[in-house]
């Protein structure tokens, strides 16, 4: 039953959110989710880079907060495959380029049942949850919070003295935090639906650059060792709701280039950020997490263990009265303000088909092949950035802005 007042009301159960509800100190909290009770669908590739794969790429007091997140949501029981390789292939005027492979020790997850555990652990502490219950508005009232709620049983309203927004791009919460909305640039549209019929490896995930199939992003195969595979792809917004390129459509086509089969009947569609953390992910008590505060990693789209940071970051905060904001720009702002401004070095690369030939016809396929996987990996190494200007230099291509 959905209570009338809480101290902490958490918009959302998703990494972020039931992170937050499994680790917070507080008595009396409350998280609502829109889903069902099983926690799904999930729009996800499913994939989560292991902590070997990380451990050299991360700056440390992150990495320590990442093995941390992997340690809690990461059972047997979630594990569906186990990835040893990433194999890069990129698309050209209809024309495949298989890179090769690179070493990319990952798991496989099921998402659902892995975020199911986690609530499971929050209700065990004390959490009450409620699944099918949409959050349609909130506003401050009486020095706290008042929510709207839709469920089963019709319209309620929802007193809280803080309120955390885990609902996604865009967050409702958001509007209480004066978040600015970011740039079309700045976010991509993805697709997600499982299909049949690779006939790669059941170890090796698969990623495709092909700035006609996913402009401004990538197009993924991620084998879940039983046949099945997890799929679809990354557009960018700005070729979205600027350009009016439907994704559904670029998701289908695809399929039929890859000779796959869905055997799901939706395509499942999401909005992220990538970029960097939003401009304001705290005010006077509510609080942004995940999505909805810009955890996302920009260059690869992965965003299931910086949002559960995000929800321990949080967590942390309240138990010892710290600023969010600061402790998130802290742990996590400046790696994501690095990454955005390497995925902005690759926009014009992403968005052009002929300088992505023109790249790999004076570059290496190993250094290409490279230079992606360490893109793919949110590197901060400052020999790929002077790499890629130099690149742009020699291609001479603009990006949008």
């Amino acid at each position: 039953m959905i209570p009338i007042s809480t101290e902490l009301l958490i918009v959302g159960g998703g990494p972020a959110g039931s992170f937050l509800a499994s680790e917070t100190n507080l008595s009396d909290v409350t998280l609502l989710d829109k889903k069902k009770v099983n926690y799904g669908p999930v729009i996800c590739g499913e994939m989560m880079p292991k902590a070997e794969l990380l451990v050299d790429y991360l700056p440390s007091e992150l990495m320590n907060m990442i093995e941390y997140t992997l340690y809690k949501s990461i059972k047997r029981s979630v594990i569906v495959n186990h990835i040893k390789a990433l194999r890069i292939l990129i698309r050209v005027k209809g024309i495949m380029v298989d890179l090769g492979s690179v070493n990319f020790p990952a798991y496989i997850v099921n998402k659902g049942l892995m975020i199911s555990n986690i609530i499971d652990n929050a209700i065990n502490r004390g959490v009450r949850v409620n699944f099918s219950s949409t959050v349609t508005g909130c506003i401050r009232h009486g020095g706290g919070f008042k929510c709207r709620v839709m469920d089963d049983n019709g319209e309620r309203y929802v007193e809280a003295s803080l309120l955390a927004g885990a609902d996604g791009y865009s967050s409702i919460v958001g509007e209480l935090t004066g978040n600015p909305p970011f740039n079309p640039m700045d976010t991509a549209v993805a697709t997600s639906q499982r299909a049949i019929g690779w006939g790669g490896g059941y170890d090796e995930a698969i990623v495709v650059m092909d700035p006609i199939l996913a402009p401004g992003g990538y197009a993924w195969i991620f084998p879940r060792g039983d046949g099945s595979s997890n799929v679809g792809l990354g557009v960018r917004g700005y070729d979205v709701w600027v350009r009016g390129i439907n994704p559904v459509n670029l998701h289908y086509e695809f399929l039929k280039v890859m000779n796959l089969k869905p055997i799901q009947r939706s395509v499942l569609l999401k909005t992220i950020p990538v970029s960097e953390l939003g401009a304001r992910i705290d005010y006077k008590g509510a609080y942004l997490l995940g999505d909805a505060a810009g955890t996302v990693v920009s260059t690869n789209g992965a965003g299931i263990n910086t949002a559960m940071v995000s929800g321990l970051i949080l967590a942390r905060v309240l138990k010892e009265d710290l600023s969010y904001s600061a402790e998130m720009r802290r742990v996590l702002g400046s790696f994501l303000s690095s990454v955005k401004r390497l995925r902005a070095l690759a926009d014009p690369i992403l968005e052009d088909e002929y300088a992505l030939a023109k790249l790999i016809t004076i570059m290496p396929k190993e250094t290409v092949k490279w230079v992606i996987k360490e893109a793919m990996l949110a590197s901060m190494n400052p020999m790929l950035r002077i790499g890629a200007r130099i690149l742009l230099s020699l291609i001479k291509v603009k990006g949008r802005t």
